[in-house]
């Protein structure tokens, strides 16, 4: 039972850690008045594209010899090192959305997905019994987040507040996160 509330707990922090970015899309989004269902639906579809290849990957990976699975942590650790040193570098990105449709926000998810996939099939190998647990949790929490997303995109200030701090929090979740699958694989 420990190992099951380990992973439900790991589980929720990779998810949230990785899509970070994704609540500030799905607030961009709502906040633009874009149909819930449209967004809803692109960002369940990108987000099982990402799971789907994050899959694939962790598959491979099982003809890796378990003692160099560990050296998979070096893929979050190395995401983390790089969105350090962009959180130093001035951000200029603006997002153009008008009315975008499913496929277009699921294209959005998927393009913004390439640290999840990082993420995910090292944990994925980890955690490789409870992958089940794993994508249940991941569902759920989708929808959470497009709730999030909604609720954000009605109050602008939390929307800063998250803006502004973003980027200093992701990068040291992802050393951490990089730290704990080479210290526990």
């Amino acid at each position: 039972m420990n190992r099951y509330l380990e992973v439900l707990a790991a589980s929720t922090a990779t998810f949230a850690v990785t899509n970070i970015d994704d609540a500030l899309l799905l607030t961009l989004f709502f906040a633009k008045r874009i149909p819930a269902r449209r967004i809803v639906a692109g960002q369940y579809l990108g987000f099982a594209i990402i799971l789907l290849i994050s899959l694939i990957g962790a598959v491979a990976a099982l003809a890796i010899p378990h003692r160099w699975i560990r050296f998979l942590g070096v893929v979050p650790l190395a995401i983390g090192a790089r969105l350090f040193l962009q959180a130093f570098r001035s951000k200029s990105n603006q997002l153009r959305v008008d009315n975008l449709s499913v496929a277009s926000i699921a294209l959005l998810t998927f393009s913004n997905g390439a640290d999840n996939v990082g993420v995910y099939v090292p944990f994925f190998v980890v955690a490789r019994a409870q992958v089940w647990l794993i994508l249940m949790v991941y569902g759920m929490l989708v929808a959470v987040w497009c709730f999030v997303g909604r609720w954000l995109g009605t109050h602008s200030f939390i929307f800063h507040f998250v803006d502004r701090w973003a980027d200093r929090v992701v990068p040291a979740v992802f050393i951490l996160l990089g730290t704990y699958i080479l210290i526990s694989a």
